[in-house]
């Protein structure tokens, strides 16, 4: 009875389709495209995700709380810019690397202080236009490359035969993921996204939840944005924005409600390597990059209405 009911609650969980999901497109992919299954190209596709992967676990949390933070990838590309003119000037890798976390760490701040006072999707839309014409500002319409070696060696180098992007991005699920379900603080993010008006009357710090989440993401995005820097060893004002549509569609496709209070960073583990597969199939397929767009947009949306549908069935079983 016990494994029965187990099995009935990881079903009804959106993870479990996702997971599904995961499984047939390798399937499927593996039919379609023979270079698919080599273990070159399955390399290829766990170190794509990595990026992504970074970015879409900060955005977690947002979502988790009911908010949405359409700035992540103009916010990977201003720090990507900043860290590389620095560089540029002499400063210490670490010390770029530190200030490139305050900047997102601020970054955050201001997002989650918008949030409070307009819908969070506009506000960081403003923000994102913002991060978007300081990053030009900074560049001055140029593109920096050719920069130190030991920071090109994060995005390119490898310990062993793990390639360093992966690595990290395991260490920024693990360590977000122990946050989220393993604290006081993410049973409290979880609290203000399922119901906001309970939790506020249970205590929860509405104000420093709402800010710190927005605080995580924007760190993780200015995170990616150096990898994204280190791996192209070159920065560019625009480097970062086919990440911000991206981003969103991996924590969805992985089953965070955007509704929030539901889901979590193991499904937007899945859905960043269901959307890094689709890439790389649509490529080896040679289908054009607008197409892949069209693509992420109709997953978005198949998703939002399957999340949709699932909280109308819940709340109408509920009554």
């Amino acid at each position: 009875m016990k494994a029965k009911r187990l099995f009935e609650e990881i079903k009804s969980s959106k993870v479990f389709y996702s997971l599904a999901g995961l499984i047939v497109l390798i399937i499927i992919s593996a039919a379609i495209a023979p270079n698919f299954r080599t273990v070159d190209n399955l390399i290829t596709i766990f170190r794509q995700a990595s990026i992504l992967l970074v970015l879409s676990a900060g955005l977690t949390a947002v979502l988790l709380t009911g908010g949405m933070d359409l700035s992540v990838g103009a916010t990977a590309g201003f720090v990507g810019c900043i860290c590389a003119r620095m560089m540029k000037e002499g400063v210490p890798i670490l010390a770029a690397f530190a200030i490139g976390i305050l900047i997102g760490m601020i970054v955050g701040i201001v997002n989650g202080f918008l949030a409070g006072i307009l819908p969070s999707f506009i506000a960081t839309y403003g923000t994102n236009w913002v991060l978007g014409g300081l990053a030009i500002i900074v560049m001055q319409g140029a593109v920096i490359y050719d920069l130190p070696k030991n920071f090109t060696q994060i995005g390119v180098g490898h310990i062993g035969p793990v390639s360093n992007l992966i690595i990290i991005a395991a260490i920024v699920v693990v360590v977000i993921y122990i946050l989220l379900q393993r604290t006081t603080y993410g049973r409290q993010v979880y609290a203000y996204g399922s119901n906001p008006v309970a939790a506020k009357y249970s205590a929860v710090p509405m104000k420093r939840i709402m800010v710190s989440s927005f605080m995580m993401c924007s760190m993780c995005a200015g995170l990616a944005g150096m990898l994204i820097t280190a791996r192209l060893n070159a920065a560019d004002a625009a480097m970062g924005d086919s990440y911000g549509l991206q981003t969103v569609a991996a924590v969805v496709i992985g089953g965070t409600s955007m509704l929030g209070g539901e889901g979590g960073v193991v499904g937007t583990v899945i859905g960043s390597l269901i959307l890094t597969i689709i890439v790389n199939v649509m490529n080896l397929k040679g289908i054009s990059s607008f197409a892949q767009g069209m693509v992420v947009g109709i997953v978005i949306i198949a998703m939002v209405l399957f999340d949709t549908y699932t909280k109308r069935k819940q709340e109408r079983s509920a009554v």
